[in-house]
């Protein structure tokens, strides 16, 4: 339970850091002043005032925080004008970056997070002529599984031909007639297996049921850089088409709430610290999308309030805005109820996979997906 609560915080932690962060430097870039740049709610615990008057604080319930900038967000009609350093007081475009630029430092973190993974355990290979013909996996019903064939083995040969490649390896396969003859390395021995004609399957003739092994080859710093920023492009546009696939189709989305994502941080941290780290930047990227959703009370929601300023050179009226704030409170509890239900349903009475386990089976093939696509 111990391991779980630090596991949490460890996780969350640099994720509403960063996103606040993002916030402080874009005020500071924009001559914002800032009151509290505080870390967690509650009562304070730590606070110590800078030369320039933010008052950075650390508080007793270790979740979420908040950038405090100086002066309103938006100014009604009779209220004095807003002193030069207040927000208020800024162009449109000083705004928007200001309330947009917390999402931008989590996909900032994902990016990082991504390239240093993909730089220390090296990119997976794609190209079937440089992949060796060694087995990664055994599809149950298939002719491999039917004569023993087991993950790790490696065939050295088909029908007599000697195969140095999966490509050579799947090119001697389609050119079976009759059965097939597979000399196998397993370890030390080297065994002789024999498919018969009759195991395949007649709508597959020329499919022994068998997948690749991953293998990781090293990449430069650049690379991994590159790859970093293209597993966020990656994630991101394949979590906006499932959603769209599922609003489309009339099916409600899966979303993960509050219960379900401390119970994948719970399970990830027990799988290794390459899938508890991995997690971290699926989090801080999941965390900047959701933020940008053009949803009223988030910073999306915002930052179309100050195009339209932008556009039309004016704000809508503070009534509206408090409106549409109202709508979006209301749209959130209702996302964070759905969500929490859906958590709930999964966890406890469908009986799926354990999370870190249906994590890590349905995102390690997309990470190469993505690492194979960004080549």
């Amino acid at each position: 339970m111990l391991l779980s609560i630090i596991a949490v915080l460890v996780a969350l932690s640099p994720i509403v850091i960063i996103h606040e962060f993002g916030h402080f430097i874009a005020c500071r870039l924009t001559g914002i002043g800032v009151k509290e740049f505080s870390f967690g709610f509650g009562k304070v615990l730590w606070h110590r005032k800078s030369s320039k008057g933010t008052d950075f604080q650390i508080r007793a319930i270790p979740f979420g925080g908040f950038v405090e900038p100086e002066g309103k967000m938006f100014v009604e009609e009779g209220d004095e004008a807003p002193k030069p350093s207040e927000f208020a007081a800024k162009k449109w475009y000083a705004k928007f970056f200001m309330v947009v630029n917390g999402a931008l430092f989590n996909y900032v973190l994902a990016a990082l997070i991504f390239g240093v993974l993909i730089y220390l355990r090296g990119m997976p290979e794609n190209d079937p002529a440089k992949l060796a013909p060694r087995v990664g996996e055994v599809a149950a019903g298939y002719p491999a599984e039917k004569i023993g064939l087991k993950e790790n083995d490696l065939i050295t040969s088909v029908d007599g031909q000697n195969v140095r490649s999966w490509q050579e390896l799947t090119s001697a396969i389609q050119k079976r007639n009759g059965d097939l003859s597979l000399s196998v390395k397993r370890g030390t021995d080297t065994l002789s297996l024999t498919a018969k004609d009759a195991d395949f399957l007649p709508s597959k003739p020329a499919v022994l049921g068998i997948g690749a092994q991953a293998e990781l080859k090293p990449v430069g710093a650049a690379e991994a850089a590159w790859l970093g920023v293209y597993q966020c492009w990656f994630w991101t546009k394949f979590s906006l088409s499932s959603i769209w696939q599922s609003v489309s189709r009339k099916k409600a989305p899966d979303l993960a709430g509050p219960i379900g994502i401390v119970n994948i941080i719970h399970k990830s941290v027990h799988t290794g610290l390459f899938n508890f780290v991995f997690l971290i930047a699926m989090l801080s990227l999941a965390v900047g999308m959701f933020n940008l959703f053009p949803i009223p009370i988030l910073d999306g929601g915002y930052a179309l309030v100050y195009l339209w300023e932008g556009l039309t050179g004016k704000l809508p009226s503070a009534k509206m805005i408090e409106r549409a704030a109202t709508v979006g409170f209301y749209i959130l509890i209702l996302l964070v109820v759905y969500a929490s239900y859906s958590d709930i349903k999964r966890i406890f009475f469908n009986k799926p996979k354990t999370a870190a386990a249906q994590t890590q089976a349905e995102n390690a093939p997309a990470r190469t997906d993505a690492a194979q696509e960004g080549k």
